[in-house]
């Protein structure tokens, strides 16, 4: 058994123990957004995989319900008067959604694990409705009505009109209105003290303005042509929902009538402070942000089909039916079906896999792990729960580059310095990353778009800069000057007061990103690099993130979209972990130049590529938009402003498990940032048999 490694083995125990439906067709034919499907957004190239599966939009006048039924627990409480009856809670414009399979019926709970506070995207992605103003149809293909009744662009792409849902409701019974949408936008989103502002809301250099029309609806409008508009509210950005950006000043909306008690605007500042120390909290931004948290506050207005009845600091982490749920199914009956959530608190992603095998959850995506296939398949039978799995479409692991990085000086130089970025890349041996971490399963691959994607500049671009090297890339480092090395052959700092001793920081969530990082520091021996690798809490990264501390960091990189989803694809994010390519230099960006710091000389072909990417928001063209999203990945994978290690596979949320006993579960859907996978599964759809 000479050369039979470990990883191999437990590779070949997938394949012969029923695992080959798993991993078929997981790196040569990923789910991409392909250009010759209809609407262009969810081709499939996945031989061998189930098809494509979800519950539909229904919109036709014709077929929405006229009578509604509601949970049990619910009905009882419009019996004892607490609640006014369902048809009054949902409104005449409800939104209805006709699930894959069959009506479902009420009761039971849906168990799901988490790992810690800095967890919180997990509930966001799983049981958020989503709460976008719009979304994507299951197939990727157009974007769809969804907190908004419809919507429509005129005025050459300028001005967006939303038309909400008459009678539609927070959680509290309070109306949802256009002054819901007015209020994020200019108290919120556009205030110095709550927010940095929203890239998604501005076009051509110049802020998107809201005006309310009447009470449901409202104009988004804009300077410069702004086609993709729509599709930044469906997708996820920061506009796509309270639920995952609320509490960062972003979603779209806020609940006015709840808010406003702590905004001074309409207090005043001493009285808003007041609060704020009352509350324990540092100023009144301080707590007015803190109570927009989804995820920590159980007293803030939703509109999501399911409200938080315990926040994720005290676990378990809740979740009860909201009674004033917009959703739906076809006969009438109020969504979701299941009425509870709840999330059981582990320390690590082994225990949260363990307890997955054993048959604890009863849906878990997050944190299943590719190399996590084999003790899975070995337990699916008795755990009594099966398995699905749904290649992505973007770039899964890589290691992104804080080209801003200022803390230490010359450090920051070097990562500024493209041939010292391409000698980082060239030295990491990308197949045995995907070995040792994916099984093999993942497309070792360049910051690129999938094969087949609308955006794919070509087979070539996924090499660029991404074979293993070391020859090359130390011809690199000797012709930027850094020859002098140490006893060990580690190269020095032009100081000379130290070895080059890079940071990289990263924590464990669908990939061990801490293993990865120190296979990378072995790799990078080979060219004389050192590699600091530290294993971080996920609300620290953040923390270190936004304040511009961090250096490297283990992660997903690119998009698959590079107008729609940017954050990790070029600096376009000032207030968020995702904005690991330079926060400093999105506020510049995204101040006209006011704050923030401008890119150096060194980086001009960053500037190059912004100015291209803010032409490409407003191109009305489609092919000239395609043309130029193509050249953004020709620049980002020559220039390497972020290391692409591998991707198209399995490894993130592309594996999920179901109780055998829930049924409307879909055999499988486009895993995709853009659905905020696993919502597009529609799990208020979901019931058991």
């Amino acid at each position: 058994m000479t050369g039979y490694s470990r990883r191999r083995f437990l590779r070949d125990v997938v394949l012969v123990s029923g695992g080959t439906l798993l991993l078929d067709a997981c790196s040569s034919t990923p789910v991409v957004r392909t250009a010759d499907t209809p609407g262009g957004r969810g081709g499939t190239a996945a031989a061998g995989l189930p098809d494509i599966e979800g519950a539909e939009l229904i919109t036709d006048a014709a077929s929405i319900p006229t009578r509604f039924r509601e949970a049990p627990e619910l009905a009882k409480l419009v019996s004892s008067g607490q609640l006014p009856p369902v048809a009054e809670r949902v409104g005449s414009d409800p939104l209805v959604l006709k699930p894959i399979h069959s009506t479902g019926r009420y009761g039971g709970q849906i168990r799901r694990g988490f790992v810690g506070q800095g967890d919180f995207q997990n509930a966001v992605r799983f049981c958020s409705g989503p709460d976008s103003l719009l979304y994507w149809d299951f197939r990727f293909e157009k974007v769809v009505p969804n907190i908004a009744r419809a919507y429509e662009l005129s005025d050459n792409d300028r001005v967006l009109t939303l038309h909400l849902r008459k009678g539609m409701k927070w959680s509290d019974g309070q109306p949802f209105t256009a002054d819901d949408i007015v209020f994020w936008r200019e108290d919120v989103s556009l205030s110095p003290e709550l927010s940095s502002g929203s890239s998604s809301m501005r076009i051509a250099g110049e802020e998107v303005t809201v005006e309310k029309v009447d009470e449901v609806t409202v104009r988004f409008v804009s300077e410069a042509p702004n086609p993709t508009l729509p599709e930044r509210l469906a997708g996820w950005t920061d506009l796509s929902g309270m639920a995952g950006n609320a509490h960062l000043g972003g979603g779209g909306f806020l609940p006015k009538h709840y808010l406003s008690q702590f905004h001074p605007k309409y207090t005043s500042v001493d009285a808003a402070n007041k609060l704020a120390t009352d509350a324990g909290f540092k100023g009144w931004a301080a707590l007015f942000r803190n109570r927009t948290a989804w995820h920590q506050n159980p007293e803030l207005p939703v509109v999501t089909p399911w409200v938080v009845t315990r926040p994720i600091s005290d676990p378990p982490w809740e979740f009860g039916p909201n009674p004033y749920s917009i959703w739906v199914d076809h006969e009438g009956n109020q969504l979701p079906y299941v009425g509870k959530i709840t999330m059981g608190n582990v320390e690590n992603t082994e225990v949260l896999v363990l307890r997955a095998a054993a048959g604890e959850y009863d849906v878990q995506d997050r944190h299943l792990g590719v190399t996590n296939l084999p003790v899975l398949i070995e337990n699916e039978k008795s755990g009594s729960y099966k398995l699905h799995r749904a290649p992505g479409t973007e770039v899964d692991c890589g290691v992104r580059l804080n080209l801003a990085y200022e803390q230490d000086p010359e450090l920051g130089e070097l990562i500024r310095t493209v041939e010292f970025r391409r000698a980082l890349s060239l030295g990491i041996d990308r197949e045995q990353v995907n070995e040792a971490f994916f099984l093999g399963t993942g497309t070792v691959t360049a910051t690129t778009a999938a094969e087949g994607s609308l955006y794919d500049p070509g087979a070539e671009w996924r090499t660029k800069w991404a074979k293993h090297d070391p020859k090359q890339a130390n011809k690199l480092l000797d012709g930027i000057g850094l020859t002098t090395k140490d006893s060990e052959g580690y190269r020095l700092r032009k100081d000379g007061t130290d070895r080059i001793r890079l940071d990289y920081q990263a924590f464990s969530s669908f990939a061990d990103f801490t293993g990865i990082g120190e296979m990378i520091k072995r790799q990078w021996q080979t060219i004389g690099i050192d590699l600091n690798v530290a294993s971080v809490e996920p609300n620290l990264l953040i923390q270190r993130s936004t304040a511009n501390q961090l250096m490297l960091s283990g992660q997903a990189v690119g998009t698959d979209d590079p107008f729609l989803k940017a954050d990790t694809f070029l600096p376009t994010v000032t207030n968020n972990y995702p904005g690991m390519i330079g926060i400093p230099y999105a506020k510049w960006f995204a101040s006209d130049g006011q704050q923030g710091t401008e890119p150096p000389a060194s980086l001009k072909l960053l500037k190059d590529a912004m100015a291209l990417y803010e032409k490409g928001l407003s191109e009305p063209d489609d092919e000239e938009r395609v043309r130029i999203g193509k050249e953004l990945y020709r620049m980002h994978a020559d220039q390497v402003w972020s290391i692409g290690i591998a991707g198209f596979g399995l490894a993130v949320n592309g594996v999920y498990l179901t109780n055998n006993r829930l049924r409307n579960v879909p055999a499988r859907v486009v895993n995709s940032l853009q659905m905020k996978s696993m919502n597009n599964t529609y799990p208020l759809t979901f019931f058991y048999e």
